[in-house]
């Protein structure tokens, strides 16, 4: 139901079409325009990342993500009747990501008028209804999970949460990271996202993410002793996305914050808190190595801890084996120095 492409931030804004259309051969495929929107927004060339959006909404205009990211862009650029049009094509097909609406900046310019209230009101009653489904499906999983022994009162270990990314699964950041958990006496959580994306799952929705990654905090503490004052969430790619968010949403959650391979897209975080410590993780050839680049410097400027590794020769993928455990590690080690 996705049209694929490189998991971003957007992809958990994006509802990606799963049937191909046919198009004339010196048409832009789906997958062009999509590549076009991400690489026009991070330039900053607005009215370029507008038009493959409003593209993408003429061929397919169900899918509602896509008008709420052409809506957004008409409001930022001064256009607030055609961003309103499109907002509210978006909500009548039931869209229901909250967080976007609440958070994404793009859309300060209309906020405050009596329409775009209405339109919010729709969202939140979408989003309610999603939410509370995806809580009880949630309660009820039961992630992959390393417990160190020994746990006592006096000796609380670390948590981490581990959020693997588009089409992937629990086990597979599970597999990624227990040796360097046991190595560094860790609780490592990796629940799957639970909502179905290829062979894997995807995490849809931003406030559901949230919430869940919350929730498994509060789980851990509860039942396995985890130390609240040492939280580290790590994510991959999508999971990647979720971590950046958080981090500078919540930063008192956690101790630090390791994203691996993300797209960061500062519209979508707006905090005016000082973001938790963060250790960037990118491959030199990854697609969007360059988005990090942005990540240091913002959240450097908002008075936080950053420190960023860039693993050679290596793309948009998660690091496993033997190499993978030693990066884990350091990472690990590097966030449980950080100040509170």
């Amino acid at each position: 139901m996705n049209i694929h492409r490189m998991p971003t931030a957007a992809t958990f804004l994006i509802v990606i079409l799963s049937t191909v259309f046919s198009a004339p051969a010196t048409a832009q495929s789906d997958q062009e325009l999509v590549n076009r929107y991400d690489t026009m927004y991070a330039a900053q060339r607005y009215e370029a990342a507008l038009s493959a959006a409003q593209s993408i909404c003429a061929r397919h205009p169900t899918a509602a993500s896509w008008h709420f990211k052409a809506g957004a862009l008409l409001a930022k650029l001064g256009q607030p009747e055609e961003a309103i049009e499109h907002l509210q094509t978006c909500a009548d097909l039931k869209y229901s990501g909250i967080a976007s609406f609440e958070h994404n900046s793009d859309l300060d310019l209309i906020r405050e008028r009596e329409d775009f209230q209405a339109i919010l009101d729709t969202i939140r009653s979408n989003a309610k209804a999603r939410m509370d489904e995806f809580q009880a499906q949630a309660r009820k999983h039961k992630p992959n999970s390393y417990n160190p022994p020994h746990s006592t009162e006096d000796n609380k270990p670390p948590l981490i949460i581990a959020l693997h990314g588009t089409g992937m699964d629990g086990q597979s950041m599970f597999n990624a990271l227990e040796q360097a958990c046991k190595n560094q006496s860790a609780i490592l959580i990796t629940p799957d996202a639970l909502r179905p994306a290829g062979d894997g799952y995807s995490w849809t929705y931003r406030d559901e993410s949230e919430w869940f990654v919350n929730h498994l905090i509060e789980q851990a503490i509860t039942e396995h002793n985890a130390d609240p004052e040492r939280v580290i969430l790590i994510g991959f790619s999508q999971g990647a996305n979720i971590a950046l968010n958080l981090g500078q949403t919540q930063p008192d959650t956690f101790q630090a914050v390791v994203p691996i391979c993300g797209h960061y897209e500062p519209q979508n975080a707006e905090s005016t808190d000082t973001p938790a410590p963060f250790y960037l993780i990118m491959g030199s050839r990854d697609p969007w190595k360059n988005t990090y680049t942005q990540a240091k410097k913002d959240l450097t400027d908002a008075g936080g801890q950053v420190f960023s590794k860039v693993l050679s020769g290596k793309g948009h993928q998660l690091p496993t084996g033997k190499t993978g455990t030693r990066i884990y590690e350091h990472a690990i080690r590097w966030a449980l120095e950080q100040d509170d």
